[in-house]
């Protein structure tokens, strides 16, 4: 069986709109976190989330097409744009049943679906807004995809919490892997939202940073979650396809492990087995000793929960890795769309250049910290290892590897 690569991405993120700015924000550790403008935070316990200010969707569509779209399927269908537009893939001499797309999202259009039940309150069936109901349902951005690029292919959204977007590649690796499809499109995407916010800050969830404008931001570690939005798309091909075509190739598909764990609901799984199992078998599946992991992504993200979760498995399993990346310490925790995360690690693979790193010992602290990134560094990154969690206990780990000349 061919190799898995990745050929294109398209990004739009708190961290920059597009490849290039993405890229040297990441390397600056330049964090994406903002004051929220687009609804009321007087009585929250937060006004700060991670957020895409510069986003114009009128860059990538005209406004006939996004006008009937939710921010969510605006930022998604926008990251494909883009993500083709890089691939280099011509789709007008293509089978369009042979490109797939699989994307995650956790909680999908929150804003629209509160709009349509508001709606339906207050007049009845009879008066609500059946312009809103199309974006209520989660598949709703993985279908705006499918309808912009007339690709008429396998269509599948997942929604698992902070894993949407990993369940999203496993399946789309298996896509390829049976011989169903020649390319897919995957990622994720998440909206901050009204509903969603008061949700998190009802359960106590969020970090307390409350700020005027032109406050430095500063986030309490273990504090709780800043919450964030933007959308990842990645294309994905068997070698053989993409080197047939003279593609650009990001990175080489690795390992990608999920699994389920115990946890209280809202909660992480504490014990940490089921983390160190799906980093072991990823690592082993890569056919790597953890000793040539050059770079590990953590999925930390202020919760303290997840960073004891994952400073445990790192003791135990790595004796070589002092700093880590928790890349969520800037992006925010956008759940679906953690595919910015995979976007990250293969530009480093594609210009090794390592990403900003902290000393795993901050894992351990709390209250108000200075974050002191060493900044990214040129050097030979072949291997990224990636590891994810969600409350409720899902967890995964996801390999990428530089693709030799």
């Amino acid at each position: 069986m061919s190799a898995i690569v990745f050929t294109g991405m398209g990004i739009i993120s708190p961290l920059g709109i597009g490849r290039e700015a993405f890229w040297e924000n990441c390397c600056a550790a330049q964090h994406g976190f903002c004051k929220i403008k687009a609804f009321d935070t007087t009585r929250m316990r937060c006004d700060v989330a991670a957020l895409p200010e510069h986003f114009q969707p009128g860059q990538y569509m005209p406004a006939a097409e996004y006008r009937k779209m939710s921010r969510l399927s605006r930022m998604a269908t926008a990251a494909s744009i883009e993500a083709m537009k890089e691939s280099g893939l011509k789709l007008e001499s293509m089978d369009r049943d042979r490109i797939g797309i699989v994307l995650g999202t956790a909680f999908g259009s929150s804003s629209h679906l509160d709009e349509f039940y508001l709606s339906f309150l207050k007049d009845g069936p009879r008066g609500a807004q059946p312009f809103l109901f199309p974006e209520t349902v989660q598949n709703t951005a993985a279908s705006h995809v499918a309808i912009y690029h007339k690709i008429p292919g396998p269509n599948v959204t997942f929604c698992q919490n902070e894993l949407s977007a990993e369940s999203a590649l496993a399946y789309a690796i298996n896509l390829l892997e049976q011989d169903l499809v020649d390319v897919v499109l995957t990622g994720g995407a998440e909206e901050v939202s009204f509903t969603q916010f008061e949700c998190f800050h009802a359960l106590g969830a969020l970090n307390p940073i409350k700020i005027n404008e032109g406050d430095v931001i500063k986030p309490r570690l273990r504090g709780g979650h800043i919450l964030g939005e933007g959308a990842g798309v990645l294309v994905l091909e068997r070698e053989e396809f993409a080197r047939k075509r003279g593609a650009r190739v990001y990175g080489r598909m690795g390992a990608c492990v999920l699994q389920g764990g115990q946890a209280v609901i809202g909660h992480y799984a504490r014990e940490g087995r089921a983390l160190g199992r799906v980093m072991e078998q990823a690592l082993e599946q890569a056919g790597l000793k953890a000793r040539e992991v050059d770079q590990l992504d953590l999925g930390a993200n202020f919760s303290g929960e997840l960073e004891d979760l994952e400073y445990s498995r790192i003791k135990q399993m790595f004796e070589n890795i002092r700093r880590v990346t928790p890349l969520k310490y800037l992006l925010g925790e956008c759940s679906g769309s953690s595919s910015l995360r995979i976007a990250a690690g293969l530009l480093s693979l594609k210009e090794q250049r390592r990403l900003p790193t902290l000393d795993v010992e901050i894992l351990k602290a709390s209250g108000s910290h200075d974050l002191i990134w060493e900044p990214a560094q040129t050097g030979l990154t072949r291997n990224v290892l990636m590891t994810f969690a969600t409350y409720g206990g899902g967890v995964g780990a996801v390999v990428l590897r530089k693709v030799e000349a």
